[in-house]
């Protein structure tokens, strides 16, 4: 009979053992990642079939990440208690029932559910694999393992999954996709039984369940006042009373987040994981690295497919770039380290992943995929190179106990950058929008002879080509001016937004350096006065 602590198919001490536990972390790692690009490739279409309103689409995205990002901190401490190998199976067990729940949702409360509940289980899913490779894996082999989970999940999730998701998506129905899913983390859930042994329990202080509610109502109500904060359809904007009331709560809740991990023996947030200044600000790296992941994705493939009228399955060939730069780069940032500093690693990744950032500033609504193929290979190798290395750097100045929280940590900031860092860079979109819908509509002046002449080019284009009426012609010529340069705007607004976001990595990439130079500098003052 096969039993639930040691199945004994395989010994623990076998030299394949790490390799069968990796390979199971990576295939439920990866189709977590595949039912993110699920919604970013077919929001609209999940939207006109259940018919849901642009504010109850957000929701789907909103509550998705709100299952992730309170559970990942907690994951740790559960794994800890009850074993890592019940932890990340129960995570399997729920995102399986989620995906089968969404694929076959009829309205807005089922899919919502199955969305928050996937979020949940994808929150066991992602700290606690990441934690069992750093467990398992001997020290030589940590850097390759970590280099291959990147490349599975970010890597192959995106090159595989966006041209997938956009072909299903095009020629079926976006309920195959969350079906597919459903049959491999069965598998996986399979696998993870025969293959896998318990960790021992640890003997852990009692839950940090204050520290947990105000952590989750800080990420909660944050997460809903930046989302819903710059839309159109909330009352008075960012002076709403509702989302005043939501800035307050996630103010109060971050506070005493603070408190209780100050007074708690075994707070949920150890604080003293960020007493080194390297791993702090590997932290902020990782938000930016997270950001850059999904916001890449999601913002590339709005501007294809709204800004340039790409089909979804066109847009996700072109984006398969971006998947196949990712993983390669991965794997060639793991050779790098071998032979150059870590630090010097990162830097290279952040810096090319800036210049993407700024080489954004190239495209516009004549763009074809020449231009874009070259920034997502940019964005691709430098988030390849930048995040492995990125991680293996936070985690070594942190002692051995704190480890698995170390890591733990890491992945909840990569996940919160890939939440947050989506929400910011729409609040700057929208702002930048504003800004350059006036600057554009000032060119709509109807004695300007450059607007005469492209508005008589439409109206003789509609006339001749669906022999519309005067009135018709010149409706529907005005309606094209409007949305060209609604077009433009947007598109001057998203590479605003990330030229922004380039100025803040590079400075975070300087600090990196100036920090790792600042502690090389003081060991070898050390070595040299010992």
């Amino acid at each position: 009979m096969i039993s639930w602590a040691k199945p004994g198919l395989i010994s623990i001490n076998s030299p394949l053992y790490p390799t069968l536990l990796l390979i199971g972390v990576l295939i439920i790692s990866f189709l977590s990642v595949l039912a993110t690009v699920i919604t970013i490739m077919g929001a609209d279409n999940i939207q006109g079939e259940l018919a849901l309103s642009d504010s109850l689409t957000t929701w789907l995205t909103t509550l998705n990440l709100l299952g992730i990002n309170t559970t990942v901190p907690a994951a740790s401490w559960f794994a800890d208690r009850f074993g890592y190998k019940r932890i990340f199976s129960l995570g399997i067990a729920l995102f399986t029932l989620a995906s089968l729940l969404a694929g076959s949702a009829v309205n807005f409360s089922t899919i919502a559910a199955a969305r928050f509940i996937e979020g949940i289980g994808s929150g066991l899913i992602f700290p606690v694999g990441l934690s069992l490779i750093a467990k398992t894996m001997p020290p030589a082999r940590l850097p390759l393992a970590l280099s291959l989970y990147i490349l599975s999940i970010f890597g192959a999730g995106f090159a595989l999954g966006l041209p997938l998701c956009g072909y299903v998506i095009q020629y079926s129905s976006w309920r195959n996709l969350f079906y597919l899913i459903a049959p491999f983390s069965f598998l996986s859930f399979i696998f993870c039984l025969l293959f896998q042994d318990e960790t021992d329990l640890e003997k852990s202080h009692f839950f940090d369940y204050k520290g947990f509610i105000s952590f989750a109502f800080f990420v909660g109500f944050l997460l809903i006042a930046l989302t819903y904060g710059p839309m159109n359809s909330t009352d008075a904007g960012w002076r709403s009373p509702f989302i005043l009331f939501c800035f307050a709560i996630a103010f109060l809740s971050f506070f005493a987040m603070i408190f209780f991990a100050l007074r708690h023996r075994d707070p949920l947030i150890p604080l003293s994981l960020f007493a080194h200044p390297i791993y702090a600000v590997t932290c902020i790296a990782m938000f930016l690295l997270g950001m850059s992941i999904f916001a890449t994705a999601s913002t590339i493939i709005d501007y294809m497919v709204h800004s340039l009228s790409y089909d979804r399955f066109m847009s996700g060939k072109i984006g398969v770039t971006y998947g196949v730069s990712l993983a390669f780069f991965s794997i060639f940032g793991n050779l790098l380290i071998k032979k150059v500093p870590v630090p010097i690693v990162t830097f290279i990744g952040l810096s090319l992943l800036v210049y993407s950032y700024f080489l954004n500033s190239t495209l516009d609504w004549l763009t074809g995929p020449s231009q874009i193929f070259p920034i997502l290979l940019l964005r691709g190798m430098g988030l390849g190179l930048a995040l492995g290395p990125a991680t293996i750097e936070g985690l070594r100045y942190i002692p051995k106990e704190l480890a698995s929280k170390g890591a733990t940590f890491l992945t909840f900031f990569r996940q919160v950058g890939g939440t947050y860092g989506g929400v910011l860079i729409s609040i700057l979109l929208i702002k930048r929008k504003v800004f350059h819908l006036a600057r554009f509509a000032e060119q709509i002046q109807s004695e300007l002879p450059g607007y005469q002449v492209t508005f008589q080019k439409l109206l003789n284009h509609y006339q001749s080509s669906f022999l519309s009426s005067a009135a018709e012609s010149r409706s529907l010529a005005e309606a094209t001016l409007i949305k060209n340069i609604e077009n433009q705007a947007y598109i001057a607004a998203m590479n605003d937004a990330l030229i922004v976001f380039g100025y803040v990595t590079l400075t975070i990439a300087f600090l990196l350096i100036f920090l790792n130079l600042h502690y090389f500098l003081k060991q070898q003052k050390n070595k040299g006065a010992s």
